[in-house]
Formats: C-alpha cells, structure tokens, sequence
C-alpha cells in the first residue's frame, strides 16, 4: 500500500474496519461464553493495537497516519487541548462509582484504551487518509459520521434504544472534533487519549441515572466537541511547530 492511492487505501480502510469490528464481536461472545466478560475483548483490542503498530512501523507509516511525537504541537495555539480535557472529565461528575470487579475494571481499562486507538486509526487514519486527497471535507464528514453511525450496533448488545441513539449523535460530534484535529496537525495521539480517557471514564458513571441526568451528559459532550471543532477549522493559525 503507497501513500495516497486512493482506490487501494479506501479498499483497505473498509476491509480493516469491517475485520475489526467482526473480531470485536467474536470476542465479546467468547467472552460470555466463558463466563468471564470483557476478557477476550481486553485481549483482542491490545492484540489489534500492538499488530496495526508492528505492521505501520513495517511499512514505515507511523507519521502518515499521525502516529507522531506530541512534541510537533503548537500548544499555545490550541487552547492547551481544553475542550478534550473537559470531555473526558464529563464522565467523572457524579464522581468515581465502582460498579465492577477490579478484575473487571482492569478488563474495561485494557479494552478502553484498545477500543480509543483502533477506532481513532481506522476512522481518522485509514478512512480520512483514503478521502483526504480527494476532498478534505468529505473526509471529515465521512469520518466522523460514519464513526457516530457505527454506535447503532450496540443494539445488537442489548443497549437501550434512546441512550444509543443519543451515542450515535455526540459520537458524530466527537469524530468531528477528532477528525478536524487529525486534519490541522496530523496527530492522532492526543484523539487516542481522549477517546481511551472517554470510554474508561465512562465504567465509573452510576448505574442508577435519569434520563434528565443522562442527557446533561450528552449534552455536556455534544457543546464543547463541536465548538472545539468549529475553532480548529475556523483557525488560521499553525497548529504545528515549523508549519
């Protein structure tokens, strides 16, 4: 695979995808079906994790698709990443709940960070780096819509109808944030840290939320991810170092 052929990078970005979240599946049924759950999926997500870096350092494609020393960052130009601040704290504000085992807690945290770097390289790398030639605003929006739309399979989980169909929303509007932020620095690892801190932050919400109280969260997430997208497209200043 060469940088920028579009054909064969889109070809190879949906395969990835559809493999992955096949692989997700399998492992979250082999998991139940031992008994222990979250387990085979903890294990399958670092095993992804640590194959896509062996392979893209192979390949000698790390940087291209923003695997890149935060160094490179202009942080004073980009508010010091605030907005990803607060919305991985929004999860924290009734405080830290242990609903599980620690032996689950160390399964949820694994998968966590697993699930934050596959879906951000696959999204923001693979998918928006097969587009981004082509059009840079069509891969933003198809990154970031197709990443908000692929959260509908969490029915097929058992997830509540109302509470997935609000994840589909302010996950669109966390892939904008993710994908500007991709497009302007061509760094994925602080998306990866964000989304890894979202999704662990997330096992220590209480069990027992109202509606009412469920969408001051969404909402809480929804408001900053798009002004932190809109303020990263709008910008004319350089959101990298020597840039």
């Amino acid at each position: 695979m060469e940088e920028g052929d579009f054909k064969r990078e889109t070809i190879f970005s949906v395969i990835l995808i559809s493999v992955y979240f096949a692989l997700v599946n399998l492992a979250n049924k082999l998991s139940y079906a031992i008994n222990t759950p979250n387990s085979i999926n903890a294990l399958t997500e670092i095993v992804f994790l640590i194959g896509i870096i062996l392979y893209l350092k192979k390949k000698k494609l790390l940087s291209y698709y923003g695997i890149n020393n935060l160094k490179g960052l202009e942080y004073k130009n980009l508010l010091f990443c605030l907005p990803m601040i607060i919305i991985a704290l929004v999860n924290l504000r009734y405080g830290i709940h242990i609903n599980n085992s620690w032996e689950q807690i160390v399964y949820l945290s694994l998968e966590a960070l697993g699930v934050g770097f596959a879906e951000e390289i696959l999204f923001r790398g693979f998918l928006m780096k097969a587009i981004i030639n082509k059009s840079a605003t069509a891969a933003i929006i198809i990154s970031s819509t197709v990443f908000g739309i692929i959260h509908i399979f969490n029915l097929l989980y058992g997830a509540d109808t109302v509470a997935t169909l609000a994840q589909v929303v302010y996950a669109t509007a966390l892939g904008l944030m993710f994908s500007i932020f991709f497009y302007k620095t061509n760094n994925i690892v602080p998306c990866v840290i964000c989304h890894s801190l979202i999704n662990m932050t997330n096992t220590f919400l209480p069990n027992d939320l109202s509606n009412e109280q469920l969408c001051i969260g969404w909402i809480a997430i929804i408001l900053p991810s798009v002004f932190y997208a809109w303020y990263l497209y709008k910008t004319k200043k350089s959101l990298v170092k020597n840039n």
